[in-house]
């Protein structure tokens, strides 16, 4: 809980990622983190650095994708895993110290992404002037590792590439001019190929998840440590103008407290039958409005077991469950605050190995009388065999 308040803190709940293509246009995707669930805000192409500081929100930090005539790239087959050998077997005679490189390997497959730091620093630069924060950065296509297993197609398209994968594995990366601008479902979510690079490496930031090799990992680390210094001295500033205030809120608590307390001693000194006879009917209010509640407890804890039996007898065997939530809660629970409930919905979670038996176990789930509708809220690999799910379904209130 205090490593996501502190992760809210330093950078909110809205992230950005920008790709500058070889068509002198920027791409840009905005996401926003909703508790474990991430959604497109928003997107929008423009052609200048000043244009996208229009459109940001104020101080917005960014994950860059630098993916132009600027960068040079080449995708080679090679047994050999070492990076400096791998980078002078693409391009030899290179000065390394002049150049931020980037490699992606997948097996015997790389992809080498080249750019001069000169370039990359300069365009760092001028998004600072815009009070724009870069946190991260890419270079070329090496960021489609990072979403290729969502991606089913066996090719499928960047801004400015044409990429073929086999067994999970891109094998091959051919540079076209003008591809065709395709839109590709990942994890649920619609992403255009204009802008796969940009979501790619924003979802990379967000999960802290980076399969790639590079140069500038401390070049990376001094971004993040410059944005969290700004962000720290941001945020001091409004929390101390906000424990001042409430020092003179607590202030303001204490002494009405006191005066309340007295208040309400003569208040009870002054106690008479009528007050009794409030309190009695307010008991009795009390009373059946527990019984209901009682009553209610009861009737939903008889559904849930029905629920419960109902679906374990049509659980295949190539199914496990991890968790069963009858009427999840919608908010966390706090005191004096009531009890918030999603009423008539089931969340179901757990792994599946065998993606045909989880289909036909979905539209037997479907096909029962209580169940008004299925939604797939989550379905990834997490292994080459076992994938991962969670279902929300909709209960008939009847």
């Amino acid at each position: 809980m205090l490593k996501k308040l502190q992760t809210y803190l330093l950078f909110g709940n809205t992230f950005c990622g920008i790709e500058h293509n070889n068509k002198q246009t920027v791409e840009a995707v905005l996401l926003q983190k909703k508790s474990n669930e991430i959604i497109i805000k928003d997107s929008f192409v423009t052609t200048t650095v000043e244009e996208i500081a229009e459109k940001l929100p104020k101080k917005q930090h960014v994950f860059l994708v630098l993916n132009n005539d600027d960068v040079l790239s080449k995708f080679v087959q090679s047994t050999e895993k070492e990076s400096n050998r791998l980078l002078f077997e693409a391009f030899p005679n290179l000065k390394i110290n002049d150049f931020y490189y980037e490699i992606d390997s997948q097996g015997s497959f790389h992809n080498i992404a080249i750019c001069r730091k000169s370039i990359v620093d300069k365009l760092i630069a001028s998004y600072k002037i815009q009070q724009i924060t870069i946190i991260g950065f890419s270079l070329g296509n090496t960021m489609t590792s990072f979403v290729n297993d969502f991606i089913e197609e066996s090719n499928y398209y960047t801004s400015n590439a044409l990429l073929t994968q086999e067994n999970e594995a891109i094998t091959e990366i051919q540079l076209i001019e003008n591809p065709p601008n395709k839109t590709h479902t990942i994890n649920g979510l619609e992403v255009k190929s204009s802008q796969l690079l940009s979501f790619s490496g924003v979802l990379s930031h967000i999960l802290q998840s980076k399969t790639t090799v590079s140069n500038f990992e401390e070049k990376e680390t001094e971004l993040v440590t410059n944005f969290k210094q700004q962000r720290f001295f941001s945020q001091f500033s409004m929390f101390g103008l906000g424990f001042v205030l409430f020092l003179l809120l607590i202030n303001f608590f204490v002494f009405n407290s006191y005066y309340s307390t007295v208040e309400e001693m003569k208040q009870t000194a002054a106690v008479n039958s009528n007050q009794k006879e409030k309190l009695l009917t307010l008991k009795t209010l009390v009373e059946q409005k527990q019984k209901t509640v009682d009553d209610i407890l009861k009737k939903s804890s008889s559904k849930s077991s029905y629920y419960i039996d109902a679906i374990a007898t049509s659980l295949p065997n190539t199914l496990q469950l991890s968790a069963l939530k009858y009427q999840p809660l919608t908010k966390r629970i706090k005191k004096n605050n009531p009890i918030q409930l999603k009423k008539e919905e089931l969340i179901i979670s757990g792994i599946s190995t065998d993606s045909d038996l989880f289909s036909d176990w979905i539209q037997k789930i479907e096909s029962l009388d209580w169940v008004v509708a299925v939604t797939v809220a989550d379905y990834g690999a997490v292994s080459k065999n076992n994938s991962e799910f969670t279902l929300k379904i909709e209960l008939s209130d009847e």
